[in-house]
């Protein structure tokens, strides 16, 4: 599975005919340099049903990326030379130029925020970011990236930055590089790195595709808005199915998928998102839902879309955000261990290895 998202990273986007005048205004925000180049990523698929937007302090890395609209913050601070992972250098930059991210981010009813928590600049100045875009009566759906467990002094800095950015977004979601090492060991490191951005391009564009094209179940923006208002922290699950067997295939993958160790009880609601070629049937999409979210509470919001195109080729796709659950790994590891501490094994790991890179 995890080859197919770096193949589809590495493809042309695939372009569309749709029409997306007049509707729901939704903008994609990179913050810093992994949040730029997941923008970058967004770009280069082909996305017309958002408004892509970058965010650095780096001039240099800035020039590097595709967005529609590209903003160089705090270079009365930095010289656009970076904050140098420094995270108050990356909220000062973001504080002096708020009118320039105001100006730029403009007015919009949905706001995807993307960033590497970590660094200095996304750390720092995606609250900041955030901020302002709720202020412009946005609803704000953080995706962050968490550093890998050997990183310590980020471990500490990212803490503190989701902290921060949780402050001011509906929905923190949270993708563990762990997760993805022990999901895909044997992945050179710059592939890890573009399996994340690819996991979270691919979520975002087809949430948005979705919002603003006709589809086999079309998701709207009150649906985002119920399910993702004041969801709290969040985690993206993904799976795929295909032959006889693909409803079956696609549930069990989806459900073994999750970037993130949580704990499901008191989940608030799900946003699931299906992707089929023609072969995939309105009943077969409802049984999917409906086998993803068995063991959700009766009170739960659960939405549910499903998009139809030859890009997905004979396979099913799922990608689930399940906000309002907790995460110990995150915001409960013992301070003794700087941060360092594993996440709980999955049982499934090993076999999924051998699965994916026989």
């Amino acid at each position: 599975m995890f080859e197919d998202i770096l193949k589809q990273a590495q493809g042309e986007g695939v372009e569309t005919k749709d029409d997306v005048s007049g509707r729901v205004r939704i903008s994609v925000v990179g913050v810093g340099g992994g949040g730029t180049n997941t923008v970058n990523r967004i770009k280069k698929m082909g996305i017309k049903s958002a408004k892509t937007i970058a965010i650095n302090t780096d001039s240099l890395h800035l020039k590097m990326i595709e967005a529609d609209k590209k903003i160089l913050i705090g270079k009365s601070i930095t010289r656009g030379l970076g904050a140098g992972g420094h995270p108050e250098v990356g909220m000062k930059c973001a504080e002096v130029d708020k009118d320039k991210i105001i100006e730029g981010i403009g007015e919009n009813e949905l706001i995807f925020l993307c960033t590497g928590l970590g660094g200095g600049t996304g750390t720092g100045a995606a609250p900041i970011v955030a901020q302002l875009a709720k202020q412009q009566g946005a609803i704000v759906v953080s995706v962050v990236t968490f550093p890998f467990k050997l990183e310590r002094v980020r471990i500490k800095k990212a803490r503190w930055g989701l902290n921060e950015l949780m402050k001011y977004s509906d929905t923190v979601i949270v993708i563990d590089n762990n997760r993805l090492v022990e999901y895909a060991p044997n992945l050179p490191i710059n592939k890890a790195f573009m399996l994340a951005d690819q996991i979270t391009a691919r979520a975002i564009k087809g949430i948005a595709d979705t919002i603003m094209f006709p589809s086999l179940l079309n998701i709207d923006y009150a649906d985002v808005k119920s399910v993702m208002a004041n969801g709290g922290l969040a985690m993206i699950s993904i799976g795929e199915g295909s032959g006889p067997n693909k409803i079956e295939e696609v549930v069990k993958s989806t459900l073994s998928h999750p970037l993130l160790d949580v704990d499901y009880e008191g989940a608030k609601g799900a946003l699931i998102h299906l992707g089929g070629n023609v072969d995939l049937t309105l009943g077969d999409a409802i049984t999917i839902g409906e086998k993803l979210t068995e063991q959700f509470d009766d009170m739960a919001q659960v939405k549910l879309g499903a998009r139809l195109s030859p890009e997905y080729g004979n396979k099913v796709y799922a990608t689930m955000i399940t906000t309002g659950v907790k995460s110990p790994q995150i915001f409960g590891m013992d301070e003794t261990t700087s941060g360092t501490a594993g996440l709980t094994s999955n049982p499934q790991t090993e076999e999924l290895s051998e699965l994916l890179f026989a």
